[in-house]
């Protein structure tokens, strides 16, 4: 059993550490899907259930009585995130791919709640199906469950959980992120979402790991 959690954090990280060395830090691990070349793009829903199903699997024999529902809607969510994949829009430009870095850039937080309220209005957030409610309902659900989980098994977590989102997703908002301009940016061309990502599965493997 303790097999599975290793396949789960080989397969994770190998992954992300592939993409980011190939394509710089993209702006989500979804948008890893679209930068892939098309042949290569199922990389991405193979990377879900290569992550979800091994963990989801051992998380549920660890999970307290009370709490076994957790794995199983997470790793579901996860898998949904997989299949829900290609939801953006195409768009016509010159460059297909715009690459970011570490460098600082500045972005005031008056400008980064403006593009977000943008984004997620009624009329822009559906107006491509329900792929792209899908896609962000379960990502929403993967990273609130596997973080309440954490925070209610270990209450002394909390202060770290909290303190470790907050620092790498202002680091995010000031980091430019790789994403392919033939289709249109996932919520704006910041990094945050790719940390916010990052930092919710090493925290949800370190507190699992430890358990084990």
């Amino acid at each position: 059993m303790i097999a599975l959690p290793i396949i789960s954090i080989v397969c994770c990280f190998a992954y992300i550490f592939f993409v980011t060395f190939k394509y710089d830090v993209p702006v989500s691990l979804s948008e890893t899907y679209y930068l892939l070349p098309k042949k290569w793009n199922w990389l991405f829903s193979a990377w879900c259930v290569l992550t979800a199903a091994p963990m989801g699997i051992y998380w549920y024999t660890i999970a307290p009585k009370n709490l076994i529902w957790m794995p199983i809607v997470v790793m579901v969510s996860v898998l949904m995130i997989g299949v829900s994949c290609c939801y953006k829009a195409p768009v016509v430009k010159d460059e297909s791919i715009t690459r970011g870095n570490l460098k600082s850039v500045k972005k005031s937080w008056k400008e980064f709640w403006k593009d977000l309220i943008e984004k997620f209005k009624p009329s822009n957030f559906l107006k491509n199906g329900w792929a792209k409610p899908i896609h962000y309902v379960a990502s929403l659900v993967t990273i609130g469950l596997c973080t309440a989980y954490i925070c209610i098994v270990n209450k002394i977590a909390i202060p770290s959980v909290v303190l470790s989102y907050v620092t790498f997703i202002i680091i995010g908002i000031n980091v430019e992120g790789t994403y392919n301009k033939d289709y249109s940016t996932d919520v704006d061309n910041k990094s945050w979402i790719f940390f916010m990502e990052v930092v919710c599965l090493t925290q949800l493997f370190t507190f699992v790991w430890t358990t084990i």
